[in-house]
């Protein structure tokens, strides 16, 4: 559970018995910095329970591994172990063994591919066709990216100035967030094995905001998967809240809580669920929040895509992509993106919940006491778990230049709430354009570098991760005159339904209670 040490400003997070939650594992200490991340050390996986690195060696880019696996460790996973699992046996996270090097003529192919043809070339490259044939892939893909609002999925804006940015509008799904893309694809892939195998599942995620509604929405009647949901009353915008409850009304497979706490409050109870190993076995617990390998996946796409909009004359020259982060699923992806040959250099922009920030920038690991609640909801994350898809645990021998070598990939920017409106007020003022507040971070540390001397210079795709009319609050506060909010209003008109756990001491077992009762 939480232990707060002497010093008020750090928040250590640690755990009972073997399992070790992912970030859990760092030792918070200003004297210390973070380890180096180097997938030279990551090895291969295979179907079922592991099977030995030697007998994958044919396969490679189809097998995945623990962030913890020592290199004695021989046991390696299939794609569908990593999606069914959602963490690794030890607590760690999965990630591929080997990452793909593209070479020039196919960035060149995928440079003339929509955005739904973009995802399925690189989920080629990650799922075995032993486990999905290539054609029932591209049917799933197909059929989840078919019920976005937009025919293209993803649109994109060219700022006219300064400088040169593109805002890459990730939010036309049917909850208007990022988190539809990668969730509708990952419900589909989750329907295929389960229909193969008539398993039933109980999938549990803890969401700062959009994850929720976007994963209720893709797994809603579900024959093969009860869903739940954690949300940190309070925390969330109206629009968000309402998606959500909404939605929990309208599918018995859907169940939802409200806590009356922090979106990382419901990442402990989650954790604590995934710590007792014959709970979670026993009744076929997993988890789609991104600590899920496939979510990774399917954002790999963002980040080629990007780069594609940014370079519509097939050009190659570098590009900055700028990304709100919160757990660090979408800079997570960008890394990998970055290892298969995109030149791209990663920007991560935080709200005043500045952990990633604090990491990258300094190498020093360590949360601050309370989670700081801000018009970036979303971000209001201390512990973003995805990092320790970017470090790899070594004891704690902590390399003194590892703070250089990730500023080698990764640059970070910290945004208060003023900036925040500041940036959104400005957007709307040069360009009439309205951004949420995520994206506002973003578009922020473009303004603020075109300010910089050769700033105006760099290519640049800020990552748009909501769309603006699920935060009229924030619109408000920044003087920017709100959209048609009539979907909105029929929202609040529809039925409702959330349990919700003001107590501390009944979120984890009013949550284990209502999986064993689905579970019965």
């Amino acid at each position: 559970m939480t232990v707060v040490q002497n010093n008020p400003e750090v928040r250590v997070l640690g755990k009972p018995q073997n399992f070790s939650p992912p970030c859990c594992w760092f030792p918070l200490s200003r004297q210390k910095t973070i380890l180096e991340y180097s997938f030279k050390f990551l090895r291969v996986s295979a179907h079922g329970q592991g099977i030995p690195i030697e007998a994958a060696m044919e396969s490679k880019r189809f097998r995945y591994v623990s962030t913890r696996a020592s290199k004695s460790d021989s046991m390696t996973y299939s794609f569908q172990d990593v999606l069914l699992k959602g963490f690794a046996p030890d607590g760690g996270l999965f990630v591929p063994v080997e990452i793909p090097k593209l070479t020039e003529a196919i960035l060149q192919e995928w440079s003339r591919l929509t955005y739904p043809q973009l995802v399925v070339a690189i989920a080629e490259l990650f799922i075995s066709p032993e486990e999905i044939p290539r054609i029932k892939l591209s049917q799933l893909i197909q059929d989840a990216l078919g019920s976005f609002r937009s025919s293209n999925v993803i649109e994109t804006h060219h700022l006219t100035a300064p400088g040169h940015a593109s805002v890459i509008e990730l939010f036309h799904g049917l909850t208007l967030a990022f988190k539809d893309l990668a969730m509708t694809c990952t419900a589909k892939f989750l329907e295929y094995f389960l229909a193969q195998s008539q398993q039933h599942m109980n999938i549990i995620v803890s969401t700062s905001g959009d994850t929720g509604a976007a994963a209720m929405s893709a797994f809603r009647d579900s024959p093969h998967v009860d869903f739940f949901v954690l949300y940190p009353l309070g925390r969330v915008t109206e629009f968000q809240e309402l998606q959500m409850t909404a939605l929990a009304a309208t599918a018995k497979n859907l169940h939802l809580f409200g806590i009356n706490g922090t979106s990382d409050d419901g990442d402990d109870i989650m954790l604590d669920l995934f710590n007792d190993s014959a709970f979670a076995q026993g009744h076929n617990l997993s988890s789609v929040n991104s600590v899920n390998w496939s979510r990774i996946l399917i954002q790999i796409a963002h980040h080629f895509f990007a780069y594609f909009q940014v370079h519509r004359d097939g050009e190659r020259a570098p590009v900055e992509i700028v990304c709100p982060s919160g757990a660090a699923g979408n800079l997570s992806a960008g890394l990998f993106a970055r290892e298969m040959g995109l030149p791209i250099r990663l920007v991560a922009c935080v709200n005043e919940n500045e952990f990633v920030h604090r990491l990258l920038s300094t190498g020093v690991v360590q949360t601050d006491a309370t989670v700081k609640q801000t018009l970036a909801s979303a971000m209001d994350i201390q512990m973003a778990y995805n990092m320790e898809r970017i470090l790899a645990k070594n004891g704690t021998n902590f390399p003194q230049n590892c703070s250089q070598k990730l500023s080698e990939v990764f640059v970070s920017s910290k945004t208060t709430d003023a900036e925040i409106r500041a940036a959104m007020k400005r957007c709307w003022d040069e360009e009439q354009y309205r951004v949420c507040p995520h994206t506002a971070t973003a578009i922020h540390y473009h303004y603020k570098q075109t300010a910089v001397a050769g700033g105006e210079d760099t290519r640049r795709a800020c990552l748009a991760t909501a769309s603006p009319i699920k935060f009229p609050e924030a619109l408000t506060e920044a003087g920017v005159p709100l959209p048609d909010m009539t979907i909105l209003v029929e929202l609040r008109a529809k039925p409702h339904k959330v349990v919700q756990l003001k107590d501390k001491n009944s979120w984890i077992p009013s949550v284990r209670a209502a999986i064993e009762l689905v579970s019965k």
